[in-house]
């Protein structure tokens, strides 16, 4: 059984004959190729040679094509600091300057750097990881609401719920919109990535993030393709309702 569909039949439930491996490398893979995260988060090339390179050192059954949870915020307006040596942080939210939903718009496949980004995309899958699974990674509807309203969300769970939940439409239509993007370039796997849900109860998550994300889910296997869903940190009190969301199968940290 080859690398690719070693991963697939895991997420199908097969039997396998060993247990998958897919390193979730994300800007480590500037350091495999001597560059700095800045650099090779914004260049085409670079991103296709740090995949080249953590397939050679790893030899993966499966590797994300980018891990950088920031591309669709900064698509959308949000400002980003850039490091060296991590991925860039969100340092300012559209709904918190004084922009509304309306202000804010779906991205397509020519805003911010998704150019740079989908054609790379689209050469690892032709190219040097054409024989394991590649995962295209998508910011969770949970963490980009966050990216755009900032920590305010947190009260307005609170005090004006059905703002917030207007919100997660909106980025539940990005999500879907950004998955399709990936499927289209040539991936073979979508992960949502909503690391910022292990912040919240499982009360509010079952609210707040299991009716959008299963829309999300269900829209990546209308396209005839599997999903994963991964929330760092300590999701223990959420795995149970992450497990409701349709996904193909979960990605938790050492926390756990």
């Amino acid at each position: 059984m080859r690398s690719k569909e070693l991963v697939l039949a895991a997420l199908r439930n097969e039997e396998t004959p060993r247990v998958p491996w897919v390193p979730f490398v994300g800007c480590h893979a500037a350091s495999l190729i001597g560059e700095k995260a800045d650099r090779f988060l914004q260049s085409e090339d670079l991103i296709v040679q740090g995949v080249e390179a953590a397939i050679s050192a790893y030899r993966p059954d499966g590797l994300p094509a980018l891990f950088d949870l920031q591309l669709e915020a900064e698509a959308m307006g949000c400002r980003l600091q850039w490091s060296p040596n991590n991925p860039p942080a969100v340092v300012s939210h559209p709904l918190e300057d004084g922009l509304s939903l309306a202000d804010l718009k779906i991205p397509g496949p020519a805003d911010g750097r998704f150019p740079q980004v989908l054609s790379a995309v689209r050469r690892i899958c032709g190219g040097a990881g054409r024989d394991i699974a590649i995962y295209g990674l998508i910011t969770g509807p949970f963490t980009l609401a966050l990216h755009l309203m900032g920590t305010d969300i947190f009260y307005q769970m609170i005090d004006e719920p059905e703002a917030v939940h207007r919100l997660m439409e909106l980025t539940t239509q990005v999500n879907i919109a950004t998955a399709r993007l990936y499927l289209d370039a040539g991936v073979d796997i979508i992960a949502v990535v909503d690391p910022m849900t292990s912040q919240i109860s499982p009360d509010n998550f079952a609210e707040f993030v299991t009716p959008y994300a299963t829309r999300v889910f269900d829209d990546v296997h209308s396209q005839g393709k599997p999903g994963t869903f991964f929330v760092c940190g300590n999701a223990r009190n959420n795995i149970e309702e992450m497990c409701r969301c349709h996904a193909d199968g979960l990605s938790i940290d050492e926390n756990i």
